[in-house]
């Protein structure tokens, strides 16, 4: 018994330090949703989806049989109504988020409804009280991000064409990281990223529609730990540091002129920048 005990408590004081080490992903509720046990919502930046869930109470008045059902069925239809809700407060770009571009075009809205539908039910609950959990899941890629994304002219073969061989610096960066921490960003799916003058160094401008609505403009991640071994921006990233924002809003980042000219001087960048190969860590920064 005592060496059982023995092993267990190793084993405890193993995993313990590892549940210490787990990593929250960057997550933003909405206003609206409030502090309540009935509903939450939030949109999970680093896995690019949105989640919602709802509460259905029990008809004390209805028949026993079909009571879990009528909970379940009103859990959903609220979770759905949250979840489209929280679609539209979505930043879309600096400026606008996804409910106000939609507002400009009904027909639009409708099919925005229409992708919200598809959300997948990825948790049913049900309470020892009666009522019933339900959580519905919808990803900002694939088709949300598809409606909803403004056309953008891209310029990447006027800026390749006047690049030459003799740009390359030689560095083989396989992606970009952006690190933010400190300071106050709100993310966003047209993200961008602009010189000390605001000239636009990437956006939307620079990346492959197909890649944004595969894979967004960029990841955001809440530490440089979630950086390591990540894919996304393979095994040799070129690391940057963020400035401040740039209005209007707070999604817009600014980094040094410096920096700026790296990115801009040659093909090998602008070829990962049209992939999206992009992660921006907006945790807080570590105190010395």
């Amino acid at each position: 018994m005592y060496k059982q005990l023995m092993v267990y408590l190793l084993v405890i004081s193993v995993c313990l330090p590892q549940v210490a080490m787990a990593i929250e992903p960057v997550r933003t509720i909405p206003e609206f949703v409030g502090k309540t046990e009935n509903s939450r919502a939030w949109i999970n930046w680093s896995d690019f989806v949105i989640r919602a869930t709802a509460r259905g109470g029990i008809n004390v008045s209805a028949d026993k049989a079909h009571t879990p059902y009528d909970a379940m069925a009103k859990a959903r239809q609220e979770a759905y109504r949250l979840l489209l809700q929280t679609g539209k407060s979505v930043q879309l770009t600096a400026a606008q988020t996804v409910g106000a571009y939609l507002e400009e075009d009904d027909e639009l809205l409708a099919q925005f409804e229409n992708v919200s539908k598809k959300a997948a039910v990825t948790g049913i609950e049900f309470l020892s009280t009666g009522p019933v959990e339900v959580t519905l899941e919808l990803p900002l890629t694939g088709a949300f991000a598809s409606l909803v994304l403004p056309d953008a002219v891209t310029r990447l073969e006027e800026i390749e064409a006047g690049q030459t061989s003799s740009d390359m610096d030689g560095s083989a960066y396989t992606g970009l990281v952006v690190d933010a921490r400190g300071i106050a960003v709100r993310p966003a799916l047209c993200f961008q990223l602009v010189n000390e003058d605001g000239k636009e160094v990437y956006g939307p401008a620079y990346a492959s529609r197909e890649h944004v609505v595969a894979n967004g403009m960029c990841q955001y991640v809440p530490a440089l730990a979630s950086v390591e071994e990540n894919p996304r921006i393979g095994d040799n990233p070129l690391i940057i540091k963020a400035i401040r924002v740039h209005p209007p809003g707070n999604s817009t980042l600014v980094i040094s002129d410096t920096d700026a000219s790296r990115l801009r001087s040659s093909v090998e960048h602008l070829a990962f920048l049209k992939r999206c190969r992009v992660i921006v860590v907006i945790g807080k920064r570590a105190q010395k």
